[in-house]
């Protein structure tokens, strides 16, 4: 559908990637796309076991004498999508759609980030007219989570000194720095006891909806709503009005995302209805106080579960229950008792400590840049919260432009977590990208973008995590700059990539090279 469109190659290809599906941790199929494409065009190509891709193309004639540089971006991309989307995105491509000078994905998030970075580097390998030094085309990994595919790629091969990052969302900034990061996974074990589902008891599903979210690094500025924390804010002031039992909680479905959507099931009376709406009522009031400008459409929930609802319901919690027992003492998955009038629901106790824990976990920017004015410096993100067997799973996205303060922002996380009852685990730590005085390739750059634009390009720092850091620390010296065009609300499924601005981008990129 987009055949109609310039820069031609360049949106062939992104078409093409939008056809296979690659959210993180499932980049096989496009890893072995690119391959493929490399034996097409009989280019020099690697892949290694975290399918990690590197496509090298040498000297047009007359460029042999040039330095080569590194064109980066990375393969996998945020998969979300709507409540009401039935699509697999594991097994389904995209639903591409134009709507006048954007492109988007009809229920479901796009990947320009970074599908873009991949179409730009296919084009410029696949056109033989373009007279252009050796290109090295670095395609990464499990960027979203964590870097996993920088970290463990081998630039042996590469002979690039600088390189050209693909992985920035909008036009005419220049990122010439980041901050660095780690992933803290916690895990709040529970037991599950029974408890009778007499007359007066009755599920209520308790819901946090319709909230903004966005990229838990660019987008943490803005102080949007975190649905996960919302939600333990709610429960935490429905156990000060009424006697209840926690069945189950989860919200957010990335560590890099703020979370949209968040719910849990609890047990009360049925008589406590009208308090709960009160509860309800008055939160409601508060929260859209406090995030009209922010989450105007958020929306909390509390509503009785209907009685089939309620019956399959049941079910499901108590087989998992017992399937659950089962692995840990052996015996039958069968509960015992009455099974349709018990439900097994967390321990009181350890229901308070979780939800105290949700309500007390820092959340959000942490520190402003002291050097910077209006840079974050030190954020985290509650981002994935969800009930397993036998515990509850938490994970957070900390970032830092400091190392101190992202490691002193660790340790005051990982002791919260042990003081509430929980263990944690530690993954994707990358390094800050710091910042070159002199850069050569920033100079080239800004020179070819203020004869293009008339006007001179942002050059900036940003809170959000790029390879960039990564792949410098395994190239002493590597002179790294990135860039790209105008993407807006990436990490969700309002995500648009401006069709414009791949255009005047994909100009600017081709003048950059061919001047080098």
């Amino acid at each position: 559908m987009l055949e109609n469109y310039q820069p031609k190659k360049v949106f062939q290809y992104f078409e093409e990637i939008c056809r296979i599906p690659h959210p993180s941790y499932h980049c096989e199929a496009i890893s072995n796309y690119l391959m493929d494409f490399a034996k097409e065009h009989a280019l020099e190509a690697y892949q290694d076991e975290l399918h990690n891709v590197i496509i090298i193309k040498e000297a047009a004639k007359g460029k042999e004498n040039v330095e080569p540089i590194m064109i980066q971006g990375h393969m996998d991309m945020v998969a979300v999508k709507d409540d009401d989307c039935e699509k697999d995105l594991l097994k389904e491509g995209l639903d591409l759609t134009v709507d006048g000078d954007y492109l988007y994905a009809k229920k479901t998030s796009l990947g320009g980030d970074d599908g873009i970075a991949i179409a730009y580097g296919l084009a410029l390998l696949s056109d033989d007219t373009l007279k252009l030094p050796r290109i090295e085309l670095v395609i990464t990994t499990e960027e979203e989570v964590g870097m996993e595919g920088a970290t463990g790629i081998d630039l042996s091969v590469c002979k690039a000194n600088r390189m050209l990052n693909l992985d920035s969302e909008e036009e005419g900034e220049f990122v010439v720095s980041c901050a660095g990061g780690i992933r803290v996974q916690a895990h709040m074990p529970f037991d599950r006891v029974p408890v009778l589902l007499t007359g007066d008891k009755t599920l209520y599903h308790v819901e946090i909806s319709k909230l903004t979210g966005g990229h838990s690094g660019t987008e943490i500025i803005h102080g949007r709503a975190n649905a996960v924390k919302i939600l333990g804010w709610v429960l935490k002031n429905i156990r000060e009005e009424v006697s209840m039992e926690l069945v189950e909680f989860a919200g957010g479905t990335k560590d890099n995302a703020i979370p949209v959507y968040a719910d849990a099931v609890i047990l009360a009376s049925k008589q406590d209805f009208e308090t709960l709406k009160k509860v309800e009522e008055r939160l409601q009031d508060i929260f859209s106080h406090l995030h009209h400008k922010t989450d105007e459409q958020g929306c909390i929930d509390i509503h009785e579960m209907t009685a089939d609802e309620t019956r399959k319901y049941v079910q499901e919690i108590n087989c998992e229950n017992a399937e659950y027992k089962k692995e840990i003492h052996g015996g039958s998955c069968v509960p015992s008792g009455n099974a349709e009038n018990t439900i097994f629901c967390i321990a009181p106790k350890r229901a308070k400590d979780i939800i105290a824990f949700i309500y007390r976990a820092p959340n959000g920017v942490q520190a402003m840049s002291r050097r910077l004015e209006g840079l974050v410096e030190t954020s985290l993100n509650l981002g994935i919260m969800e009930s397993l067997k036998g515990e509850v799973r938490f994970v957070f996205a900390l970032r830092s432009s400091i190392s101190q303060e992202k490691d002193a922002l660790r340790r005051e996380l990982c002791e919260l977590i042990q003081n509430h009852g929980g263990s944690f685990e530690l993954a994707g730590d990358y390094p800050a990208w710091e910042y070159k005085e002199k850069s050569d390739l920033c100079e080239h750059m800004k020179k070819i973008y203020q004869k293009q634009y008339g006007k001179a390009p942002k050059v900036l720092s940003i809170h959000a995590g790029l390879e960039c850091g990564i792949l410098a620390a395994k190239k002493t010296g590597l002179d790294c700059v990135a860039c790209g065009p105008d993407i807006l609300d990436i990490h969700t499924t309002r995500e648009r990539l401006c069709i414009s601005s791949v255009e005047r981008v994909w100009k600017f990129i081709l003048e950059v090279l061919e001047t080098l």
